[in-house]
């Protein structure tokens, strides 16, 4: 099939699993043999552009933006699939094209100003129930309500006037939660659960399982912070990312070294490698997000996945025996219980990771479930 996928690439300056995904999943679509082309705009070129801040307002609120179909037009796609359009693409072109485009939601930008339906360190569905202006009212978006405005406005009666939720034929999310939501707010759209992969590598060595590792943007919503404040002392945890939090992770790592290795932000190669010698991977999100690349990367390398209970994945991402799920206690003792499971568990439980990653989360599991998607949505007599 002919395939045009339409990207906004965050900045490099905010590094995105998303941004990754979509390459990753570009590149296995045209090792299975299919035409794609990406339709990309970058951030950290258009913010060069002369009033970019101005545009990217009125882009957010789906006012206007750049439209790609003159060139999908001239590709001929017969499908269109769509990741991220925030800041960089507008959304109103999507009417044309909607019967012929598939929509990744990869969070929940389209009902939240935020994206995470998280706020204040709980889950927050205010918007869902009382109407946009909570996000004004609480600087949502980047603690500022100016800047949470033209979001508030965009996502407006629980997505009512969002054009990627009212015009694309079939909506992918990863996990069920968010098909769940999804699906009670569409009802022109099949929501469809659809898990990402994460590509399988060769390490360039054995993996000896000698210490736990967490890997992540190191902000509240991640957990970063109560991981600290909990972590058992006879036990070394190394800590791989940035973020507004490395500050007092470094000190925390330079006060207390047998308890925390900080590593900072490395690349994608060392990360894995440092994921496949640990004895787990540590997911203490405070907020119910989808399903973590880093997370899919761990299963590939036989790593079991200890999550806490509200991401909205953490079932998804443990079954079978995969990992242990554990709760954001304030003392921490579901943690240390989880740690001594997956410990006792030893090689079954790596054993089982891998199976559920081959079975579910690999490139080959990702593309039997997407191309039966695009087959269907490619057959759509009312296409553009």
């Amino acid at each position: 099939m002919r395939i045009g996928v339409v990207h906004s690439f965050y900045s490099s300056n905010s590094p995105s699993g998303e941004n990754s995904v979509v390459l990753a999943q570009v590149d296995a679509l045209r090792r299975a043999g299919h035409d794609v082309k990406l339709f990309a705009k970058h951030t950290d070129s258009e913010q060069q552009i002369p009033f970019y801040k101005a545009r990217s307002v009125l882009r957010a609120a789906q006012l206007t933006g750049p439209d790609p179909s003159v060139e999908l037009e001239k590709f001929s796609p017969d499908v269109v699939h769509v990741h991220n359009l925030f800041p960089n693409w507008g959304t109103g072109w999507l009417k044309s094209w909607g019967a012929k485009t598939v929509a990744t939601l990869h969070n929940y930008r389209t009902v939240c100003s935020s994206g995470l339906l998280w706020r204040d360190g709980h889950d927050c569905r205010d918007c869902l129930e009382k109407g946009t202006l909570s996000a004004i009212r609480h600087r949502c978006y980047r603690d500022s309500a100016i800047a949470s405005a033209p979001l508030a406005f965009a996502s407006r009666n629980s997505g009512a006037h969002s054009s990627v939720l009212q015009s694309a034929n079939t909506i992918v999310v990863l996990n069920s939660e968010a098909q769940k939501i999804f699906a009670a707010l569409t009802a022109s759209s099949s929501v469809e659960l659809v898990p990402n992969f994460a590509a399988k590598i060769d390490l360039s060595s054995k993996c000896d399982a000698h210490s736990w590792v967490y890997v992540g943007r190191l902000t509240h919503e991640k957990g970063v912070l109560w991981l600290l404040e909990n972590w058992p002392e006879d036990s070394t945890l190394e800590i791989v990312g940035t973020g507004p939090l490395a500050d007092q992770v470094e000190s925390a790592a330079t006060a207390q070294p047998r308890r925390f290795k900080f590593h900072g932000r490395v690349d994608s190669a060392l990360a894995r490698e440092l994921i496949c010698s640990a004895k787990g991977l540590i997911l203490p999100s405070l907020w119910s997000e989808g399903i973590p690349t880093v997370a899919l990367e761990a299963l590939q390398t036989g790593t079991p996945v200890l999550i806490s209970d509200q991401c909205s994945s953490a079932k998804e991402l443990t079954r079978e025996a995969a990992g242990r799920i554990f709760n954001i206690d304030p003392d921490g003792s579901s943690l240390r219980t989880a740690l001594a499971e997956v410990t006792h568990a030893g090689q079954d439980m790596r054993r089982a990771a891998l199976k559920l990653y081959e079975d579910s989360y690999s490139e080959s599991a990702w593309l039997s479930r997407i191309e039966s998607i695009y087959d269907r949505v490619a057959h759509t007599r009312s296409g553009r």
